[in-house]
């Protein structure tokens, strides 16, 4: 096949990048590619735009959730990138619709926004009982604005914006680049669409002030947000390392989550070591009798974990 291609087609747009064509020879293939090459058990498309493109699985009749990227998967151009949760979906049974973002620019782009509203303007979504809008970070403030279109469907965000427009949020001082977007294109403020939301879980550390500045704007009884304290901007990664993002989602999807069935779930941070370095860190030296106190504490719930795994083995 490279034998083929022109010197053109082969030179790197960048000296330390292979070209498309040299990360497809070398590198492996996306598992959701299994599902749909033309050999594949599975059915559905991947659509290219300009600077998004849109994976969709047909699983569940039912059921699908639309996920979209968050800022650290903007500029893989790895050829075995996956969705965001493509795994997770495909082995819960959803149809899964995965928007892939080409740029750091919080979906601000016509033409994204124009696909979504042709796609709920030609009834795509009305064929499912059940739809969830999922994401991070800058995949949470999709989630959270292009529901919208979905009135009734169920969001789950982790540490999303809810607007970088600084007339909105003017105390924002991160993510310089999508701070300077067209912040007059639909969709741009998720204290406005959330209100067409089903249920919109919404996870944050209260301690990180920034993140908690953007979900308090958030209003409404069918806003949940629930705090992941000293998980600073990472609340999926650490309901992972305590082993209860799969329960949590799955709960959050149907719309079952119940804050005190979370929080619940939540008390087996107390062993996590990164919590413990955040408590050292934020309240070492105003309170530090506390501190040994949690300190000890923590020992003592880290060595019966220890004890327990070593039994379950």
């Amino acid at each position: 096949m490279a034998d083929d291609l022109s010197k053109e087609q082969l030179k790197p747009d960048h000296p330390d990048r292979k070209t498309g064509y040299e990360r497809i020879l070398t590198d492996p293939a996306p598992p959701w590619f299994v599902e749909l090459y033309p050999g594949g058990d599975g059915a559905g498309f991947l659509q290219k735009l300009e600077r998004h493109s849109v994976l969709f699985h047909q699983r569940s009749a039912s059921q699908l959730v639309v996920s979209f990227d968050n800022i650290a998967n903007a500029n893989d151009l790895s050829f075995a990138r996956e969705p965001w949760g493509w795994k997770f979906f495909r082995d819960e049974g959803w149809s899964h619709m995965g928007i892939f973002a080409r740029t750091k620019a919080w979906y601000r782009d016509p033409e994204i926004i124009t696909y979504f509203q042709n796609r709920a303007a030609e009834g795509f979504f009305d064929q499912f009982d059940q739809v969830v809008f999922a994401g991070a970070s800058m995949g949470g403030f999709g989630a959270l604005t292009f529901s919208e279109l979905v009135p009734g469907a169920n969001v789950i965000a982790f540490n999303p914006q809810t607007s970088l427009d600084e007339r909105l949020v003017p105390w924002e001082t991160r993510y310089r680049f999508g701070r300077v977007q067209d912040w007059d294109l639909p969709y741009g403020d998720a204290a406005q669409t959330v209100k067409q939301a089903g249920k919109a879980y919404v996870f944050y550390d209260p301690f990180f002030d920034l993140d908690r500045q953007q979900v308090t704007r958030l209003k409404g009884e069918n806003v949940m947000l629930l705090k992941t304290w000293f998980s600073n901007h990472f609340a999926a990664p650490m309901l992972r390392k305590l082993g209860i993002l799969k329960p949590v989602m799955q709960r959050a999807m149907d719309g079952s989550l119940e804050a005190v069935d979370f929080y619940q779930m939540m008390r087996a941070r107390r062993r996590l070591p990164m919590v413990m370095r955040a408590i050292e860190a934020q309240a070492g030296e105003r309170h530090p009798k506390l501190v040994g106190q949690a300190r000890h504490k923590f020992r003592i719930l880290r060595r019966a974990a220890l004890v327990e795994a070593e039994k379950s083995q």
